[in-house]
């Protein structure tokens, strides 16, 4: 009988660890893990770029539920919508009036957020991990 116990536990764990939506294993905090640059050296200084580093570990966010999130940067706080896109695992989030025009966070892969941006100085990658 404990046998049959222990299956059936183990799973009924199984299922609900795989049936759990992408939306609800982004919901926490989310840190910037590694930041990669991709930079004109001969435009930019070194202390630039390590200032550009600093600046994007800065920045975090928290998704607290299926669809708000909040924005942390410099001690201050932004309230933002956000929305998964299961079709390319992309994340956007969008401001109170802005739904017409989200922007994008980055994208969900192997458990982490890939953020990529391109700036007059080059690329920038900001890995973020969940805390």
């Amino acid at each position: 009988m404990n046998k049959i116990l222990v299956v059936g536990m183990s799973l009924l764990m199984f299922w609900m660890v795989s049936c759990s939506s992408t939306e609800s294993k982004l919901e926490g905090t989310w840190k910037v893990k590694k930041v990669e640059t991709n930079f004109d050296e001969q435009k930019v200084s070194p202390e630039t770029l390590k200032q550009v580093v600093e600046m994007q570990k800065e920045m975090y966010f928290r998704f607290l539920n299926d669809s708000a999130m909040v924005i942390i940067s410099n001690d201050n706080t932004h309230e933002a919508k956000w929305k998964f896109h299961k079709d390319d695992n992309t994340i956007y989030f969008y401001f109170p009036g802005m739904e017409t025009s989200p922007t994008k966070l980055g994208v969900y892969l192997d458990n982490e957020i890939v953020a990529e941006t391109n700036t007059p100085l080059g690329k920038i990658t900001i890995i973020y991990e969940k805390q």
